[in-house]
């Protein structure tokens, strides 16, 4: 078979599987042998699309010649709060980014802004201002044409949690990561009757820092700025720690993987491979159609073997050795599924339904059982992971994930007796790349939708942009001759969160690690509905959701082609600058420099807010005041030729790092936002320009829900909110599993 047989031809899935997955030139049957390691069951599997392993093992297993993990990510052991530690952490990401892994790192550990210090800077700058550095890493170690992977989180109790909420308000900070607030029940419970919490931090002489707040307005906070920039995402992290296999060990988790489906221990890593349901249907789209119990419960079997046979012939592999300690006592593993999207529309379920619900319940409990029962039969021949004791093996029957599965008790009585060769089995992890390469619905989601736009450069060299069904659209419309969709076609658009939360909810009931999925939200939704939306999926038992709004001000942001009703103008026609009006609207800043005080005034159009005239001048302690002279001119110039401020502020932040500035903020941190006065000029010019348009927007009405669409700014008005744009092919990218993903050429954030 070759590979263009193996994808029926498809050109973009062929394309993925060259760039990403394929090795020195090796046809599809040698690339099978070397990722299957010549095992005829594992490679007749794949062969069939009845199974697939994740990317990392795809890319690199039986890679000799060169450093290469096997394992997507990791959790790097949370920096202790010292200046040492946090800088080891990052050197630890260092390292497993350039192996090819992603991080998960929680910051919970570090003491909370303005805590005294014993060194220059007399107090701490906090928790969240070492998340940019660690987000820089991240953004800096290449992986073969692709960036890590990296999620930052924090524990609700901490002080520092209002500005962690926060974080991602501001667009140049912590680009590079994904952010979770790690909440506990007793926080929940708080919001539930509108109580104050405790935030506390304990210091190493036990002295305790800490500020008392209202829980409900902390959890509406983080659901606006969810609702505004799908961050940051939420991590109910009692039902993580109590819902698995080791519970009531002692056993801690340190952190989540980047997509968030693997919570892991110090130095713990995510082997992961997926079952593809959709291909155990037999007799699909017909009243006939119904799932091969028996052929699903082999392939489980086969592939739990296969995970742990990676395990084992990786374990040399990882980049730190607290790595390769945590696999070797704890044996993680996470097989998981796509095409649960594809399987439901083939047995004509509708995703969400009360039907759907049944049939995830079923497939799920025996995937679960069987995945139980083949662990326990490698801990039979071969011995229990090594930290399974006489104690944690009569706590793992005990467990609430075990009694949900609800196993024989001869099962029960050989777990107590022979424990299970790994601690942890089962997740859902985000299936992008490989989905798109099978031409399946990813993961656990729905499908996004069912036909999408595709770029192609004709014979005559011209590009042609053509719609193409789903590959699901295309196998209905063959197999019943029909052209309409019925109603259990349902994109994820038309599914109600409600929904979406029971069907979560189901899944996690059989999955003793966690699920990354997205919730996707019309633009309509509100705040007060993500909330209760967070609210519904903890008292549902998830373990953590991640949602996306259509049209949300991240959507603005990422997008790139901006609509003009301006009439061309020729390349060598001059601007024209236009004359400011005195009547307009002022405002001021004053800033510190490296060279001391800096004093701005800005002048901006009364009706749209529109930046017209600048002012600048030093203070008395030194600096060019000339200089200063000459910028403001320039940047009025600009203003009132028509640049946008957006672009001119760009340029601004462009100048670079002045020494002056960089030794004072060393030194007195008292510097204003910025790395020089051009940069500083340009964050204050932004400030005032967001500050106006939300006065504007809010002239006169003190209403909550203005307040709410009046923080869109200007940009946002006036353009049509479009998809972001994929940086590969340009078309429309979604947010599906976490990931910014595209369906055109198989882009995707996360892989």
């Amino acid at each position: 078979m070759t590979i263009e047989e193996w994808l029926n031809n498809e050109e973009l899935p062929v394309t993925i599987w060259r760039k990403k997955y394929q090795q020195k030139g090796e046809n599809f049957e040698q690339w099978l042998n070397r990722i299957s390691a010549g095992d005829e069951t594992v490679k007749e599997l794949i062969r069939e699309k009845k199974f697939i392993f994740a990317g990392r093992i795809l890319s690199n297993r039986g890679i000799k010649d060169r450093k290469i993990t096997l394992s997507n990510c990791y959790v790097v052991t949370p920096p202790n709060d010292n200046l040492e530690s946090i800088f080891d952490a990052g050197a630890k990401m260092a390292r497993t980014f350039s192996y090819g892994g992603g991080c998960g790192i929680d910051v919970s550990n570090l003491r909370p802004k303005g805590a005294d210090v014993n060194n220059a800077a007399k107090s701490t700058s906090g928790a969240t201002s070492f998340m940019d550095f660690y987000s820089y890493i991240t953004g800096l170690i290449g992986q073969e044409g692709r960036r890590g992977a990296t999620m930052l989180s924090i524990s609700c109790e901490h002080p520092d949690l209002e500005e962690f909420i926060n974080l991602k308000s501001n667009l140049d900070v912590c680009t590079k990561a994904n952010i979770s607030v790690r909440m506990t029940d007793a926080f929940m419970h708080a919001v539930e009757t509108d109580s104050d919490f405790n935030l506390e931090f304990t210091l190493e002489d036990g002295s305790k820092i800490g500020r008392v707040v209202s829980a409900k307005e902390m959890f509406m906070l983080l659901a606006k700025r969810n609702w505004e920039m799908a961050e940051p995402g939420i991590l109910y992290w009692d039902r993580i720690a109590n819902y698995n296999l080791l519970q009531n060990t002692g056993f801690k988790y340190a952190g989540v993987n980047p997509c968030a489906e693997e919570p892991l221990p110090a130095g713990g890593s995510c082997l992961l491979g997926s079952i593809n349901l959709s291909e155990f249907v037999v007799n699909p789209f017909t009243k006939d159609a119904y799932i091969n119990a028996e052929a699903l419960m082999s392939a489980v079997k086969i592939a739990i073997h296969a995970l742990n046979d990676v395990l084992m012939e990786g374990l040399s592999l990882h980049p730190l050795q607290e790595q390769r300690d945590s696999v070797r006592d704890w044996r993680q593993i996470g097989l998981g599924t796509l095409g649960l999207g594809d399987m439901l529309i083939k047995l004509g379920v509708k995703y969400g339904s009360p039907e759907s619900l049944k049939v995830i319940q079923e497939v799920y409990q025996n995937i679960a059982y069987k995945a139980i029962a083949t662990s326990l039969e490698l801990a039979k021949e071969k011995g229990a992971f090594p930290k399974c004791d006489e104690k944690t093996k009569r706590a793992i029957i005990h467990s609430d994930f075990i009694k949900s599965v609800d196993l024989s008790n001869k099962v029960l009585e050989e777990i107590e007796q022979y424990g299970l060769y790994n601690s942890q089995l089962l997740t859902c992890a985000p299936t992008g790349t490989i989905g798109t390469m099978l031409q399946v619905s990813t993961g656990v989601e729905p499908n996004f939708a069912f036909s999408y736009n595709r770029r192609t450069v004709s014979l005559n060299n011209e590009e042609t942009t053509y719609q193409v069904d789903a590959k699901i659209v295309q196998e209905y419309k063959k197999v019943t001759g029909e052209t309409k969709l019925p109603d259990f076609f349902v994109a994820s658009a038309d599914i109600d969160y409600h929904n979406r939360i029971k069907v979560q909810a189901m899944l996690q009931k059989y999955i003793d690690a966690s699920i990354s999925s997205t919730v996707n939200l019309p633009h309509e939704t509100t705040v007060e509905q993500v909330a209760d939306l967070y609210m519904e999926a903890w008292r549902q038992g998830l373990k953590g959701v991640t949602i996306w709004r259509d049209g949300c001000q991240r959507q603005g942001i990422l997008t790139t082609d901006k609509k003009s009703e301006e009439t061309p103008k020729s390349d060598n026609e001059p601007t024209k600058i236009r004359k400011a009006s005195d009547d307009c609207i002022g405002r001021k800043r004053t800033l510190v420099t490296g060279c001391g005080t800096l004093h701005l005034t800005a002048f901006f159009d009364r009706n749209t807010g529109q930046l017209l005239e600048t002012y600048f001048s030093k203070g008395s302690q030194g600096g060019c005041a000339l200089f200063m002279v000459g910028l403001s001119r320039m940047v009025s110039l600009a203003a009132r030729g028509n640049i946008a401020i957006e672009d001119i502020v760009d340029q601004l932040k462009s100048a670079g790092t002045c020494p002056s500035y960089a030794v004072r903020k060393a030194t007195k941190q008292d510097t204003s936002k910025g790395s020089s006065c051009p940069v500083a000029i340009g964050y204050a010019l932004m400030d005032m320009y967001n500050e106006l348009q939300h006065e504007l927007k809010h002239n006169n009405t003190m209403q909550a829900a203005n307040e709410i669409e009046g923080l869109k700014s200007k940009i946002f008005n006036d353009a049509v909110i479009e998809a972001p744009k994929c940086p590969k092919c340009g078309e429309p990218i979604q947010m599906v599993e976490g990931c910014m993903t595209c369906a055109a050429c198989g882009y995707s954030k996360c892989s």
